[in-house]
């Protein structure tokens, strides 16, 4: 169901990208447990910022779009790059749950004392979702059809973790300065309306819009009539078509090149010094002294060889002529042999690497 909004958006020349939460859809994992939240925003994290820095997006503009829970990881993944997204489309935001979902304060109380002794549990009381969301008898059918979506009672831990961050997202809501378009059916049991016209009111950005649609649920993309998807469809890509038309988006893969050699870190002080010459950063520091290469392996399986200009004690580094390396296994057809993995490469002039991508550095590679 969720795969219209993609191909809905795509129609209207917008490039689309999404991920599996980790336990959900085709990921691995047990099925919706989420042991930290804080999980799925870093992966989303590391995945849409290895879609921006490709070629032919490193220049576009990027928006998030989140639906439901994520809504609440499109705001999370805010509040961690502030300056990095260009907008956001969020539909029924889980900021808050609503009353008529969230278990009794006493039931919250006992189930978080047997949290981290059976997190996995499906004994958290809580009424049918889909029942709850899908207005249109036929798309609820055919949710209940679809063996990837989770139908049982929630996880103890993911549970927790959800309410947490809805209650997280709420009291934070005045730190939301992107522009944003707001969407919730006036109808919705599961989140609760209310939040977004406080996200509206309470949120610090200049550039903000809300809409409330009359009698609608919570699935406004994919539980609706189709008259009244079209709508909202209608109503998001005219927000996405104002906020691109004059857009110029900051080029991501090189974003030093006018004030590389400005960069200034801060004198290490005596210590620093030390483990910077003995210790596991000593790689890093004959790489700028000596300008020599290192090879780096990072978390989304690429690695970066190339020279270092200067880096911090997280391993924030700043990159010079890196040359990219990966491997692809090319698409077959159902019942083909499996394709052999072609081994890919492009050249970056500059760039600046995250330390928590790295996973390690080699000195001086033949």
């Amino acid at each position: 169901m969720w795969a219209e909004c993609g191909v809905r958006l795509a129609r209207a020349r917008y490039a689309v990208f999404g991920i599996d939460y980790e336990g959900h859809g085709r990921s691995s994992g047990s099925r919706c447990y989420i042991k930290k939240f804080e999980n799925i925003v870093n992966d989303c994290n590391e995945f849409f910022k290895s879609v921006c820095v490709e070629k032919d997006y490193s220049d576009k503009g990027r928006f998030l779009y989140g639906e439901s829970m994520g809504g609440a990881v499109a705001l999370l993944l805010h509040k961690k790059e502030p300056f990095f997204y260009n907008g956001a489309v969020l539909v029924a935001p889980m900021c808050k749950i609503s009353e008529e979902l969230k278990p009794h304060p006493v039931v919250v109380n006992i189930l978080t004392s047997f949290e981290e002794i059976i997190p996995k549990w499906k004994i958290v009381p809580t009424k049918d979702v889909i029942d709850s969301a899908f207005r249109d008898p036929a798309k609820r059918e055919e949710i209940r059809n679809n063996k990837l979506i989770y139908q049982d009672k929630p996880r103890l831990k993911t549970a927790l973790e959800m309410l947490r961050t809805s209650m997280s997202l709420e009291r934070s809501l005045n730190q939301v300065r992107l522009p944003f378009f707001v969407l919730h059916g006036d109808a919705d049991a599961v989140t609760d309306p209310e939040i977004s016209k406080a996200l509206y009111e309470q949120a610090s950005s200049k550039d903000k819009t809300m809409k409330l649609y009359p009698g609608m649920w919570h699935g406004l993309t994919a539980g609706e009539t189709n008259e009244n998807v079209d709508i909202v469809f209608a109503d998001i890509i005219a927000w996405l078509q104002k906020h691109t038309h004059d857009l110029v988006a900051e080029l991501i893969i090189e974003p030093f090149n006018k004030c590389i050699e400005r960069l200034e870190f801060p004198t290490p002080d005596k210590n620093e010094s030390e483990d910077f010459s003995t210790g596991p950063l000593s790689v890093l520091l004959m790489s700028v002294k000596n300008n020599t290469q290192v090879l780096i392996n990072c978390r989304n399986n690429k690695k970066l060889l190339g020279r270092v200009r200067a880096f911090d004690r997280h391993c924030n580094m700043v990159l010079e002529n890196v040359r990219e390396m990966w491997t692809e296994v090319p698409k077959t057809g159902k019942g083909k042999k499996k394709a052999q993995p072609i081994n890919k490469d492009r050249f970056i002039s500059k760039m600046f690497l995250r330390g928590d991508s790295v996973i390690i550095v080699l000195r001086n590679p033949k």
